[in-house]
């Protein structure tokens, strides 16, 4: 599996590389540091409003061994999305702002609920981080 993450990380990387190449040659070099500052910007502001309470909150659900309720699924893909504004790139911001609309933060709620299920049934009690 480290080598499937390597792979995506170096894979996404270039392609990220690539994408703000393509940008900037559309809307030049210094609207796509803006772009990618502001969305930087906004990464952080969400990330300071939901931050590690959400993530601590979702651990104790899994410690538990019960299911994220509601705000913890919800306050969780806030706070990855967060990271994902964070990290500068084209597709990483593109994920980010599904996870802020309403209707496609379901869908996200719905997969991390769906990976809590996976944890809890194979006994690993931790989400992101290990204590």
């Amino acid at each position: 599996m480290s080598l499937a993450v390597v792979v995506v990380f170096a894979v996404g990387t270039f392609v990220e590389v690539y994408l703000l190449t393509i940008l900037s040659g559309y809307i030049s070099i210094m609207n796509t540091i803006s772009f990618v500052m502001f969305t930087f910007l906004i990464g952080i502001i969400i990330g300071r409003s939901w931050g590690k309470k959400d993530f601590d909150k979702m651990q104790w659900h899994l410690r538990s061994r019960s299911i994220p309720d509601r705000d913890a699924l919800n306050g969780s893909v806030l706070a990855v999305s967060s990271m994902m504004l964070i990290t500068p790139g084209v597709v990483t911001d593109l994920i980010g702002v599904l996870m802020l609309i309403p209707i496609t933060r379901d869908v996200f709620k719905n997969i991390a609920a769906n990976m809590a299920r996976k944890r809890i049934a194979s006994g690993d009690a931790y989400y992101f981080f290990k204590d």
